[in-house]
């Protein structure tokens, strides 16, 4: 019986609570219907002003569309800068994409891809002398430090910075070369050059890749006359060159002749009369053996007494 009672209490509760909720939705539908009236006769009354609103809305967006509406395209960043807030903003940047802001701020948009320009100076060497270097600067921003960029430098960062900064980088260089060396060290000036720019140019929030010299034109005199020792270098080389050449072979035909010499002297030492006679009376058992000889006199022949053999055809004679 307690279960039943307890069952039947759960039907009146729930009797109850749906029509709380049955009177909530109608008190709702009212309230709607009632809003719904008042806003009807609201546009009615005040149709003209809310046309004219509108259309001046309209007019507001398609005229500060491109103040709201920022597409940043691909190889570009933004950096924002809120007139109501603290300036730059510092934590955010800004990737590709369209972003939606307040016409009152500024979306600045800058290109991270690698850049590069090419130009020509003038400077002085240790000497004093008007050099022209060509060269090209190559470099990029780096995403990290894009608001500190924008607002410590500007968006004219590259006269601002760059070009200031490598021109002053290479003058300064330069001048510690005569044009000899300039003409000859190339390679090791533009490595200086790179490896300095780099470092002045980190402390601007600029990264650089590297800074080749294209050229360096010397005044005419001055290059004729290091062609004119450099190829004199090149002769005085080739002539030390064949110099050297020739020490060498006569080194070898001295070498040669001493063993030579020492040789013959070898052969001298060890020719006897009695070697000399034997070798004879060898040469003549071999001539005896051939077809071609037929007589044979035994006798003195020179001061050597070696025997005279005479061959067929001289003996018909």
């Amino acid at each position: 019986m307690k279960s039943i009672r307890e069952w039947l209490a759960s039907l009146r509760l729930l009797s109850n609570l749906s029509r709380i909720i049955r009177q909530a939705m109608n008190a709702i539908r009212e309230w709607y219907a009632g809003f719904c009236n008042r806003r009807s006769a609201f546009v009615r009354r005040h149709a003209a002003s809310l046309i004219s609103l509108a259309f001046l809305l309209c007019l507001i967006v398609v005229f500060f569309f491109e103040s709201i509406v920022i597409s940043i395209h691909p190889g570009e960043l933004g950096v924002l800068w809120r007139r109501l807030g603290a300036g730059t903003v510092i934590d955010t940047v800004y990737r590709e994409g369209i972003h939606i802001i307040l016409p009152i701020n500024k979306m600045y948009i800058y290109t991270i891809r690698k850049q590069q320009y090419t130009e020509s100076i003038d400077v002085l060497t240790v000497q004093g002398l008007t050099v022209r270097v060509k060269y090209t600067a190559r470099y990029y921003l780096d995403k990290d430090t894009l608001p500190l960029l924008h607002q410590r430098v500007g968006p004219d960062y590259v006269n601002v910075v760059v070009r200031p900064d490598i021109r002053a980088v290479i003058r300064t260089l330069f001048g510690q070369y005569t044009p000899e060396e300039m003409y000859t060290s190339q390679k090791a000036i533009q490595l200086r050059v790179s490896e300095q720019a780099k470092i002045r140019l980190a402390a601007r929030f600029v990264s650089l890749d590297d800074v080749p010299i294209e050229a360096i034109v010397l005044p005419d005199k001055i290059s004729e006359a290091i062609e004119a020792k450099m190829v004199q270098q090149q002769r005085e080389g080739e002539y030390l060159y064949r110099v050297s050449i020739a020490q060498k072979e006569a080194e070898r035909l001295r070498i040669e002749s001493d063993g030579l010499k020492v040789y013959n002297d070898t052969v001298n030492r060890s020719l006897t009369p009695s070697i000399l006679k034997w070798r004879g009376i060898l040469a003549t058992e071999e001539l005896a053996k051939s077809q071609n000889a037929k007589v044979v006199v035994i006798g003195g022949q020179g001061s050597v007494g070696l025997p005279l053999i005479m061959g067929r055809d001289l003996g018909k004679d």
